[in-house]
């Protein structure tokens, strides 16, 4: 069935104009290693020569799997940088309500609880919309993940008693978690790099050469950080010679005190900065430093480091299908995209400015590169299309044919994105952004090349002026 043509005035253009280059969220690479391959990742690079489509992101396209319009990276950066989000939530729903169609399902769920709030707290921030919800969707997000967990600690009583015993101290600091109890966590440079580099990616959206700075000296300082030993402390306890087990925790002392020394060098950059109004920041600091001195402290449940503490655990079984079964389970856990409840909970701890950015920035557009690169896919217009974040970081390295199997409706939402490049196209606007007709063309020789044998997708360039 034809698609209409989509309408310019169902297009806002974004009020707002910044010289950032770059694409939302190309920009972090993760150091936990191994990859969750279970969820959701983040870019490690910018798309080259990509600069015109992220121009023509201003006038409305539609995001190729979802067929929702995507929202120009600048509108997010813009919003950001300015720290709309920190206004309060009538101001807030004010300038979103013209994007309240390029939310995705769970966003535009939260979107609409805020909205709903408006008339009796008009004052409320965003913050204070999700602390007064949590206690609720807590308990909800608890009824979901429970059974989860309960078929996961079944199928591990299969495992041998060294793995069973790591997974149960595993769950003790989930539940621990969970109820909100204090908890002792060991230190890993890896995991402090990882969510220091995720911080590093918002600041560096924003144009503010002095924050830029401090953070790139706070991320040199952070390659300095030594990694931890495993099990450094059972490993000095299993020394029996006095000498060499003095010696060892001389080492350890060493250590923790070599850690603690670099997290105060970045604490003492952030004083004198700006940065140190970034609760995010703060608090990652505050927790690390209760983890170098094995503190015990309060933190939420994160679905991510679950998985890669439950990966880390089953990488060790002999039994491949045993291990696979239980990480399959685990990634039935809710997440934030999918779950009202789960997504609520994760911005528990944000500030105002964090929460916004989580609201919006799934539908921000980005270049998505038809083959994979990780999959030898160039860095050419000829292998891109625009999809959103979310959808993009979803696929991951998923093939186009895998990708169109679990998106049937791809095919339809895809020739809304090429009724929309057509109308653009027409009105002059490709020639504005210095895109050449050619783009569709090659978009729809690609996505017909790439697309299942069986059931081609087929687009139709009816009404492109040639």
């Amino acid at each position: 069935m034809r698609i209409p043509l989509i309408s310019l005035n169902q297009y806002s253009i974004s009020p707002f104009k910044t010289n950032n280059r770059n694409d939302y969220f190309q920009y972090s690479t993760s150091v936990l290693k191994p990859p969750l391959k279970a969820d959701t990742i983040s870019f490690g690079r910018t798309a080259e020569h990509a600069e015109a489509l992220r121009r023509l992101m201003e006038y409305g396209i539609p995001d190729m799997y979802s067929g929702k319009r995507v929202i120009a990276p600048k509108i997010l950066e813009k919003l950001y940088s300015k720290h709309f989000f920190s206004k309060n939530i009538k101001n807030i729903v004010k300038g979103l309500i013209r994007y309240e169609d390029c939310l995705h399902t769970v966003e535009r769920q939260f979107f609409n609880i805020v909205k709903s709030m408006t008339n009796a707290n008009p004052q409320y921030k965003l913050e204070d919309v999700v602390r007064v919800l949590a206690p609720e969707h807590n308990e909800k997000l608890l009824e979901v993940q429970q059974p989860i967990f309960d078929e996961i600690t079944e199928l591990a009583k299969e495992m041998p008693v060294e793995q069973l015993e790591e997974f149960h101290n595993l769950m003790d600091v989930v539940y621990k978690k969970i109820n909100h109890k204090p908890v002792k966590l060991p230190f890993s440079a890896k995991e402090f790099q990882y969510k220091l580099q995720r911080i590093s990616d918002e600041i560096m959206q924003k144009n503010n050469p002095s924050e830029k700075s401090v953070m790139r000296q706070i991320l040199s300082l952070a390659k300095k950080m030594p990694e931890k030993t495993e099990d450094e402390i059972s490993a000095i306890r299993g020394i029996k010679s006095k000498a060499k087990r003095n010696k060892k925790m001389k080492y350890q002392k060493s250590l923790v005190r070599t850690r603690a020394d670099i997290l105060t060098d970045m604490e003492v950059l952030v004083t004198g900065s700006s940065l140190k109004e970034n609760q995010e920041l703060m608090r990652l600091f505050s927790q690390t430093r209760s983890k170098i001195y094995n503190i015990p402290i309060t933190i939420p449940f994160n679905r991510k480091s679950f998985i890669y503490e439950l990966q880390k655990i089953t990488n060790t079984l002999e039994d491949t299908k045993l291990a696979h079964r239980i990480i399959q389970k685990a990634i039935k856990l809710p997440t934030s995209h999918e779950n009202l409840s789960a997504f609520i909970m994760k911005c528990v701890e944000y500030s105002s400015d964090k929460i916004g950015y989580n609201l919006v920035s799934g539908s921000a557009g980005s270049i998505d590169h038809l083959v994979p690169y990780k999959k030898n896919g160039k860095d050419s217009l000829e292998n891109y299309g625009i999809s959103s974040a979310y959808y993009n970081s979803e696929r991951a390295e998923r093939s186009m044919i895998q990708q169109l199997r679990r998106y049937p409706k791809t095919y339809e939402n895809c020739q809304k994105q090429v009724d929309r490049l057509i109308e653009l196209y027409n009105n002059g606007t490709f020639k504005k952004v210095g895109l050449s007709k050619q783009y569709i063309f090659n978009f729809a020789r690609r996505m017909y090349n790439l697309s299942p044998p069986e059931k081609r997708l087929d687009l139709s360039l009816d009404g492109l002026k040639l």
